[in-house]
Order: structure tokens, then C-alpha cells, then sequence
């Protein structure tokens, strides 16, 4: 099996530079106030030349309420004029200089490009490639793992290319990172040319899969939802290469760490456990194309992620009742309560200034702060306006399969009314089972049960049947959540199965339920 050379030296450096970055970290942490100040006035510092930044005053602004007044929210649609011209090579508008890299979000938007190109400045390219050690310094704390960097860590992100667009290069987000890896982390990272450079990503799966085999894999990283789906694939190659595994822990004895993100974790946990064969760590981050890595685990016993308070972002929160709103309340991150939610407010180092992100975060503690990921503003089930978000509908289903003995490789939920002639409504859960639960009716049951705990409305409005029936679970085929998405149109690793459908794509997916 192939392993890396020279581990024996770099595996002590790397964990002494961990411990100290976790202390500066923790402390940080527990009082973000300074730190943040000092990240919004040295951002405004740097583009107060900028188009933007003379027309806001940026190089009379020195504190946050200054900031405030003089920077109103704006959306993606409200960005976009100014990032199409820094697209076709314009300078100084948003930013100092030419902003080199747009990475192409997975959020659609109802603009003129259709889809979001977000700017990356090499200024926020140094900052995420802190945030992302950030996350290994994490789990080296948490684990003590001494032997690491012995072996290699596999990413599973889109292609590293960037497309040239004019002067500029449109890329993801992930893959630029793969392509600006520092020079220790190049040592360790698989896969390699050409291989990371494969743009179908369904043949990219497979290439990796048949190309590592025989390499010490000893972290993989990516979104939560395909490390499954890879396993398939893993098992499969070995198998065509008359290798008998049953688990992917008899390919990669020494797999230990999970660098997850983009959905919650949670639900897959049991699957992947399974898949590897034995308990692995699943290190959670909160990441945006707009700045990187936002927030991490700090903790092995809950779902949490403590905020990175000091890599080049400015952090504001909207209460999540006033998202949208043109006089919304804006709070920075000291001032945000425990147990409240909020939709995430950004300022980067790449021109994006009061940036409503369209995502929602609960802090679970503050001092330090604490989230869980909560949903995006196009993402909610209301009947009768219980207003049911996708942290409330992960934790039911986590829930009841937890209870029910099953494991899935992905769902998502959705509604419809009238039903049985009636002017009821319900929630349909379409779930794709690894191992299906004994009694799908008992499932439901404890979906049920765990939605009335989860949204008080829904409780209400669920007792006798007052105007919510009880939630139907539509079993889909085998392959069928992948089927769903190639459908779409959405076969980048960046597009999230998705956790709540509307209407229309609620009828396509009703396409792959499985024959009774």
C-alpha cells in the first residue's frame, strides 16, 4: 500500500502548529467582539478607493454602527451589475485590482446570468486556505491523532478547471482550492492530475475509485451526502479487481476522518458507519462560496460548529422573521441570542459588502458562538404557515430512523394539499432506504411524533386532524435520488440533493417512487 514519505517529520510540526492555532482559536472565540471590529475596518481600509467604497465613505468608517448606516443589505440580484462588469476586466470597482476568479454557486438566482458568479479575491483565497486548515487543526485536537499525514487525503469536489471568460476564469469554489493547495497539503492530497481535472463527475467517481485502491487513504473530504455514494463506487472497483471487500475498512484500513459540509450531517451518519464498517470521525464545517469555511465541529457529541472568527470575514445576522425585510434588524455577532435564528449576513475579502446570503443558521450557544445550519430562504414547508424549515425536518428524520433501525442514502420532503378530496394538506417524504425500516407505518408514526416536537404550529395544527393529516413516506427506487437530479440537470458535486421540493419538482420525483 502506498504511503506518504517524510510523514515522520511534518505529522509533529503539523500538530504543534494545530495546538496553537485551536488555542488562538478558542480564545478568539470567547470574545469575537475585537476581532470581528478589526476584520470589517481593515476590509473597508482596502476598498475605501474602490467605486464602492468612495461612493459608501468607507475611509471615514470606524465602527460597525458607522458601517451600518452607510452600507445597506443587498441580495445577489442588487451585486450583480456591478460583479458583470468586473467580469468583463473592469478594476477597482467592488474591490482594488481585477478579481481573477468567479466561482459558479450551486443557489440559482432570478437575474440576467441565471446563476451566481461570486468573486474570489487572491486576498480571500489565503484567508479560506487558513479556514480549511482551521478544520484538520480541529480534528487533530479532538482525536489526537499522531499519524495523520502518514497516509493521503482524498477529496471529492468538481473538476479543477477554470474556464476562461473573458479576462477572467469561472471555476467552483472547491475545485479553485484544489488548484491552490499549499505546498504540504499538495503532498498528501489525492486524486492527482488528470484525474482532478475530470469535469463528468459520475466518471470522475469511478476514476477514483479504480485509481486509489492500493493508496493509504486516511481522510476523505466533501460533501456529506456522496462519501456513500463513493463507497458504492469504491466497492465495486474493488470488486472488478477479484478484491473480496465487504467494507471499504478492508480497502483503507487506516480511513479515519470525514470532512463533511453543504448539508447536515446527521442523517448520514449510520449509512457511512455502515459502509466503512466501523465508527469514523465526521468532522462538520459551514461553507459558502462567498467566503469559505464560516464554521466548524468542535465538539464529537453534538451537531454544532463554533464560528472562525478571524479569517477575513465580517459576520451580521438578520432575525429570521425580518429576512427580506427592507428595515430589517441587523445584529453582528456579539450581539445574536442563544437559540435564535438568523439569516447569514457576509462582508468578504472580495467586494461583497452587507451580502445576503439566503441562508439561515441557530446558534445553539454564544461565547462561544455555536450553529447549527437551519435552511435557505427557498426552502420551507408551510401548510398553514407552520413555517417547517430543514433543521426541523432533518431532526424528525434522523429520528425516526434512528428508532426504526433503517438508514438512507438521501430524502427530501414536500407537501400537498386537497388531499382525498379534502381541504387538508400533508407532508410526503420521499426516502431512498439503504435498509428499510421493518414497518414503514411505524416510521411514519415517529416522523410524526418528532415534527409535532420539533414546530409548535404543527402540533397544533396536527391534533385530530384539525388541517394536517399525517405525513405519507413514498419509498423511492434504488438509484432513484440520483436518477432525480440528473433529471434536473444537476449532476455537480455542489448540487445538494434537495431537502425540501416545491411543487413542481415534488411531481418529477414522484416519477421514481418505487413500484408497490
Amino acid at each position: 500500500m502506498k504511503t506518504v514519505a517524510g510523514s515522520s517529520i511534518t505529522g509533529p510540526i503539523l500538530r504543534r502548529i494545530a495546538g496553537f492555532r485551536i488555542a488562538r482559536w478558542d480564545e478568539l472565540a470567547l470574545k469575537p467582539q475585537p476581532i470581528q471590529v478589526e476584520t470589517l475596518r481593515g476590509t473597508c481600509r482596502r476598498a475605501a478607493g474602490t467605486e464602492f467604497g468612495c461612493a459608501h465613505g468607507f475611509a471615514g468608517i470606524r465602527s460597525y454602527e458607522e458601517f451600518r448606516e452607510r452600507v445597506p443589505l443587498r441580495s445577489y440580484a442588487e451585486f450583480e451589475p456591478y460583479l458583470q462588469r468586473m467580469r468583463r476586466g473592469e478594476r477597482d470597482v467592488l474591490w482594488p485590482g481585477l478579481i481573477r476568479y468567479y466561482g459558479q454557486s450551486s443557489g440559482t438566482s432570478h437575474t440576467a446570468a441565471l446563476h451566481k458568479f461570486l468573486p474570489i479575491s487572491d486576498e480571500q483565497i489565503r484567508w479560506q486556505q487558513r479556514a480549511g486548515f482551521d478544520v484538520v487543526a480541529r480534528y487533530l485536537d479532538l482525536s489526537g491523532d499522531r499519524s495523520f499525514t502518514g497516509g493521503f487525503s482524498l477529496g471529492l469536489f468538481p473538476p479543477a478547471v477554470i474556464k476562461p471568460d473573458g479576462p477572467v476564469g469561472v471555476t467552483s469554489n472547491p475545485g479553485l482550492m484544489m488548484r491552490k493547495l499549499p505546498a504540504m497539503a499538495r503532498l498528501i492530497s489525492l486524486p492527482r492530475s488528470p484525474i482532478k481535472e475530470i469535469e463528468d463527475y459520475d466518471q470522475k467517481l469511478d476514476a477514483i475509485a479504480a485509481a486509489y485502491l492500493d493508496h493509504d487513504v486516511r481522510a476523505l473530504s466533501g460533501t456529506t451526502c456522496w462519501f456513500s455514494i463513493f463507497f458504492e463506487r469504491l466497492l465495486a472497483a474493488a470488486r472488478k479487481q477479484g478484491r473480496a471487500a465487504a467494507t471499504v475498512s478492508e480497502i483503507w484500513p487506516n480511513l479515519r476522518a470525514l470532512f463533511g459540509g453543504g448539508v447536515h450531517a446527521g442523517p448520514y451518519r449510520k449509512l457511512i458507519e455502515q459502509m466503512v464498517g466501523r465508527p469514523v470521525h465526521l468532522i462538520d464545517n459551514y461553507n459558502a462560496t462567498e467566503g469559505g469555511i464560516l464554521a466548524a465541529t468542535d465538539k464529537l457529541d453534538d451537531g454544532g460548529m463554533l464560528v472562525i472568527p478571524d479569517r477575513g470575514v465580517f459576520f451580521e445576522f438578520v432575525p429570521r422573521a425580518e429576512h427580506g425585510k427592507p428595515d430589517a434588524t441587523r445584529l453582528p455577532l456579539w450581539e445574536v441570542e442563544p437559540g435564535g435564528e438568523y439569516s447569514v449576513v457576509l462582508t468578504t475579502r472580495s467586494g461583497l459588502f452587507g451580502y445576503v446570503i439566503g441562508d439561515f443558521v441557530r446558534f445553539l450557544s454564544v461565547f462561544p458562538h455555536r450553529l447549527v445550519f437551519a435552511g435557505r430562504s427557498s426552502g420551507m414547508l408551510s401548510l398553514t404557515q407552520e413555517l417547517m424549515t430543514n433543521l426541523e425536518v432533518e431532526s424528525a428524520v434522523t429520528a425516526a430512523a434512528e428508532a426504526q433501525a433503517c438508514t438512507m442514502v438521501d430524502y427530501t420532503a414536500a407537501s400537498e394539499v386537497g388531499v382525498n378530496g379534502s381541504g387538508k394538506g400533508r407532508y410526503l417524504l420521499f426516502a431512498e432506504f439503504a435498509h428499510e425500516p421493518q414497518d414503514l407505518a411505524a416510521f411514519a408514526r415517529a416522523l410524526d411524533s418528532e415534527l409535532c416536537k420539533q414546530n409548535r404550529v404543527y402540533r397544533e395544527h396536527r391534533r385530530e386532524d384539525v388541517a394536517i393529516l399525517p405525513p405519507s413516506v413514498v419509498p423511492l427506487a434504488r438509484g432513484a435520488t440520483r436518477a432525480f437530479m440528473e433529471a434536473l440537470g444537476q449532476t455537480s458535486v455542489q448540487n445538494k440533493f434537495p431537502r425540501i421540493l416545491d411543487e413542481a419538482r415534488r411531481d418529477v420525483l414522484r416519477k421514481f417512487a418505487r413500484p408497490n
